[in-house]
């Protein structure tokens, strides 16, 4: 009789055990939520990320341009390339003690990577580590909130980690910075010219959205309305909007690419930083002018302010800002300027490489 209490005791006791360790096992949230494998889904700089590992040999695709990735995983670190549709180069990710994040760079062709790309794993792989390694697709439903919308301000394109919402739009160097709650976003928008508060109240299925805006701390009860034209795809692991990198902008450009164009550009790119020297000769004395600016990458915009430099060699603010988008194949800049917060002159202004 003592025995088979002392066995039913210990039968109970491991069951309890068992089932304190599955609970743990599968909280959610935690580190133990996915397998400590390389294999999985990464939200990441490039938009979703699918990693196979077959022993050390890694491959993967993600969500830009056809982007693959092929590399050797040495401990956490892993070394390769990438390619896409518009180019290629070297990346290295270098992934935490249980592969649930990585932080990495990238660069092209046989350059040095220094652009950065990081990643956050938002499901595992089956049975991770082994050949049939099968990553499991994750979407999140408030992720339809990505994409580009025509406003009331022009066109404005969002991005989205978690419940943050982040985005640009084409007017004064527009940023907005939000918490999205169901379908209704509130949070703030800055321009060169000012700041305030907004509220963005989207339908069921994130195609279109009516808000209002304020200055300053102001309740919002300015129209500001808008319809989607365009999935961006992106649920970005960071407040970078990085979504449509790589870019590569370094040479020399000038109005349609002629050496015989007054307007030239020279740009400097490191990584998402830019610096850009736009010069051309004033018409009344016959001098060249240039002015400088610099920034850093939002999507395939380029919005900053230039100083020109006096006789003295200082710098003024002229209240002079220039607003570039890239074109997909790196191949063209569309500019215009503004001037204190205000298009002066409505033609915009396409360079190409100097060939």
């Amino acid at each position: 009789m003592k025995k088979l209490i002392y066995f039913l005791f210990v039968t109970v006791f491991c069951f309890q055990v068992n089932a304190k360790a599955e609970n743990i096992s599968t909280k959610p949230g935690s580190s133990a939520q996915f397998p400590k494998s390389v294999a999985g889904v990464y939200k990441s700089d490039f938009n979703e990320l699918t990693l196979y590992v077959n022993g050390n040999h890694v491959t993967g695709t993600y969500k830009f341009k056809g982007g693959k990735v092929d590399g050797t995983l040495s401990g956490h670190t892993l070394t390769g390339t990438w390619s896409q549709s518009n180019g290629k180069g070297k990346l290295i990710f270098v992934f935490n003690n249980d592969f649930s994040a990585f932080t990495g760079k990238w660069g092209y062709n046989n350059d040095t990577p220094s652009g950065k790309w990081n990643g956050t794993k938002i499901a595992g792989g089956s049975n991770a580590g082994s050949t049939s390694s099968t990553p499991v697709s994750s979407v999140s439903g408030n992720s339809k909130i990505a994409g580009v919308y025509s406003t009331d301000f022009k066109n404005m394109t969002l991005t989205i980690s978690g419940n943050h919402v982040t985005g640009t739009y084409e007017h004064a160097g527009g940023r907005i910075d939000g918490t999205l709650s169901g379908h209704t976003l509130t949070g703030t928008w800055t321009q060169t010219n000012g700041k305030g508060k907004l509220v963005f109240v989207f339908n069921n299925d994130f195609s279109a959205f009516t808000g209002k805006w304020g200055y300053n701390n102001d309740a919002p009860t300015s129209k500001w309305n808008g319809t989607k034209t365009g999935s961006s795809g992106s649920t970005a692991a960071s407040s970078s909007t990085q979504t449509s990198l790589p870019i590569n902008v370094i040479g020399s450009w000038s109005a349609n690419g002629s050496r015989n164009q007054i307007g030239r550009l020279q740009i400097w790119q490191d990584g998402d930083k830019f610096v850009v020297i736009a010069s051309w000769p004033d018409a009344a004395t016959g001098t060249w002018k240039s002015y400088k600016g610099e920034g850093r990458f939002e999507g395939r915009k380029m919005n900053f302010k230039v100083f020109p430099s006096t006789t003295n060699g200082s710098s003024a603010d002229q209240g002079y800002v220039y607003h570039y988008t890239i074109s997909p194949d790196n191949s063209e800049i569309t500019s215009y300027y503004t001037r204190y917060g205000k298009r002066t002159i409505e033609t915009n202004v396409l360079y190409k490489r100097v060939k």
